[in-house]
């Protein structure tokens, strides 16, 4: 399709990406941003073979933008029980956490260095065992026994912290 042909058909097509998006459950803000994401998509497919319907395209994919962004979109709460669960935490409480996450942090910080090295390159920088086991110079299989001791020494000592 060529640009002159897709600027004929842009109008239309807007509008019923427009009306998807509206149908489908969007405020009017959100329906000019699908639409014009669905135009994006619509010249980014110009060339392709199965566009041979541009107005069941645009329909479809500003429907099923608008679902995807729904469903991404935090619920309400159903009663006041869970409206507590997102409000500010107080100030007690933001101490608290971080008086818990300076705790954790001294933990880790006292493992041994190949368990300390080994959970921060697996659950900080993400690496696998192959690489982690090339940095540190020990075989691919210590490094699950390694990591499974870490864990499970700082899950007996947050279980013996919550004890006392």
């Amino acid at each position: 399709m060529t640009i002159d042909a897709f600027n004929q058909q842009a109008t239309r097509l807007r509008k019923l990406a427009l009306q998807a998006s509206a149908t489908a459950g969007a405020d009017a803000d959100t329906a000019e941003d699908i639409a014009q994401e669905t135009m994006l998509r619509l010249w980014q497919m110009r060339d392709d073979t199965r566009l041979y319907n541009p107005e069941g395209y645009a329909s479809t994919i500003a429907r099923h933008l608008t679902l995807n962004l729904l469903r991404r979109k935090t619920p309400l709460p159903l009663n006041e029980h869970q409206a507590a669960d997102l409000t500010v935490p107080s100030p007690l409480d933001m101490m608290l956490q971080r008086e818990d996450e300076k705790w954790l942090r001294q933990r880790i910080r006292n493992l041994p260095y190949t368990q300390h090295a080994i959970l921060r390159l697996r659950e900080v920088e993400h690496r696998t065992n192959e690489e982690i086991a090339h940095i540190l110079g020990i075989q691919p299989s210590s490094v699950n026994t390694l990591l499974a001791r870490a864990r499970r020494q700082l899950l007996n000592e947050i279980q013996q912290l919550r004890k006392t």
